[in-house]
């Protein structure tokens, strides 16, 4: 709050478009909250209209599922990926109480929730940059408040009812109590809340390793599987033994076979599409086949060497430090563990934390040619969501293709989200690089 009102009062530029955006969030909540309400007519539902695909037919659709003792998982053809259930079981049991409700009641709750999330999300990080004495990110982050209003990555999530900006919170409270060396939140929010959501969010528990902090990392390691353990424990329990093994064993299997029944895009589609990952940008432009597949395969390998040679570095000359005690080196890395997950990733619709570590690049970069193209490569992804509404506004259905893509939105024609993940990662690599050979 402190850099917000120093903005406020001293720049005229920030107090406009602050304003701005603050009318802009305010329309656009609107806007989207009248959207959901017109799908709920009587007459919209009769005609099988949906609110929200994901919500009704994954999660939803799970926790019904669930409470009648049926299968979650699909196992079939994988063609409308946003209708099969993704999580484990403990997601469809946990969260039950609150998706069993009646959609009039859970709507709203749910533009609740996602709307205190976002705001948490904002202000934990403001609180991680401030008490580990990152001021110039803190600062940052409060010049970054007009763009955080209209980030897209949160309207699209609000749009679709998903969880990308939940499970950035959640990610976001993993970081700091990792930073913190906090064994108890740092093995609940892994162990009980990650893991049984998003696995591949789990980046910041190689922290401690890279650091040095073994006896940390290890007993993260075991309070996380016990945590793990206990959920899986709890969920198989309350929906009996032979059906919560079954759930566990379909989950693990789905998993497994994610890739490969995919419905991935090929050259016969007229766009790329809003999945942005490696795997599909080589299929769309080279075709559908499995030598294409291992050749995807094979440059994500290739992409990531750089960041095991870095993490190589860093477990040869650990530092023995808690992540609070050396913050930049630490959040650097927590970003690049962060980045190549999701360069792995088969499924890359979002960049959640991506504001967070623009925010970090723009503090801590020196070069201004850098900080040039980190602008012009974000700004248009973090904007994108007005560019979407005007569009809607004016064009009306006939923008939208299959309901689901805006035929306006360059982003379905090139792969900008992980241009941006990209970059972000050359840049965090070479800082690490640096970082690396200071002396401890």
């Amino acid at each position: 709050m402190i850099y917000i009102k120093e903005y406020w009062s001293k720049s005229k530029a920030y107090r406009v478009l602050l304003i701005l955006a603050l009318i802009y969030a305010i329309l656009r909540l609107a806007t989207q909250i009248f959207l959901f309400s017109d799908a709920m007519r009587p007459e919209a539902v009769a005609e099988g209209v949906q609110v929200s695909a994901d919500l009704q037919q994954s999660y939803i659709a799970s926790a019904q599922h669930f409470q009648a003792r049926e299968d979650l998982y699909n196992k079939g053809s994988l063609v409308h990926v946003e209708a099969h259930y993704l999580y484990s079981p403990a997601f469809a049991f946990f969260f039950s109480p609150i998706l069993l409700l009646p959609l009039q009641i859970l709507l709203p709750l749910m533009v609740v929730i996602h709307i205190l999330a976002y705001a948490l999300l904002y202000i934990w990080w403001n609180r991680i940059f401030a008490r580990n004495n990152l001021s110039n990110a803190a600062r940052q982050w409060a010049g970054l408040l007009p763009v955080t209003l209209v980030f897209s990555a949160f309207w699209d999530d609000l749009s679709y009812m998903n969880t990308y900006i939940l499970i950035a919170l959640f990610a976001t409270f993993l970081i700091e109590a990792v930073l913190q060396e906090n064994l108890v939140w740092a093995s609940f929010w892994l162990g009980a809340v990650i893991l049984p959501i998003k696995p591949h969010w789990a980046f910041a528990l190689a922290l401690p390793l890279l650091l040095g902090r073994y006896r940390f990392f290890l007993k993260l390691l075991l309070g996380a599987a016990l945590a793990y353990l206990m959920v899986a424990g709890i969920t198989i329990l309350a929906g009996g033994f032979d059906y919560g093994i079954r759930q566990y064993q379909d989950y693990f299997a789905f998993l497994s076979r994610l890739t490969r029944d995919y419905p991935w895009w090929g050259p016969d589609k007229p766009f790329l599409g809003y999945n942005h990952s490696i795997m599909q940008i080589v299929l769309y432009y080279l075709g559908v086949t499995a030598a294409n597949m291992r050749l995807a395969t094979a440059i994500k390998l290739i992409l990531l060497l750089p960041l095991g040679w870095t993490s190589l570095k860093f477990l040869r000359n650990p530092s023995n430090k808690a992540g609070n005690e050396i913050p930049e080196t630490a959040l650097a890395l927590i970003f690049a563990l962060y980045l190549g997950a999701f360069i792995w990733l088969d499924m890359v619709w979002e960049l959640s934390l991506g504001v967070v570590i623009f925010a970090y690049l723009l503090a801590t970069s020196e070069q201004r040619w850098i900080r040039v193209l980190l602008w012009t490569l974000f700004a248009p992804y973090a904007l994108l969501d007005i560019w979407r509404l005007v569009s809607y506004l004016g064009f009306g259905e006939r923008v939208l293709y299959q309901g689901a893509y805006v035929l306006t939105d360059p982003l379905i024609y090139i792969p900008w989200i992980m241009m941006i993940l990209l970059f972000f990662y050359a840049i965090l690599l070479s800082k690490l690089n640096r970082l690396s050979l200071k002396p401890v």
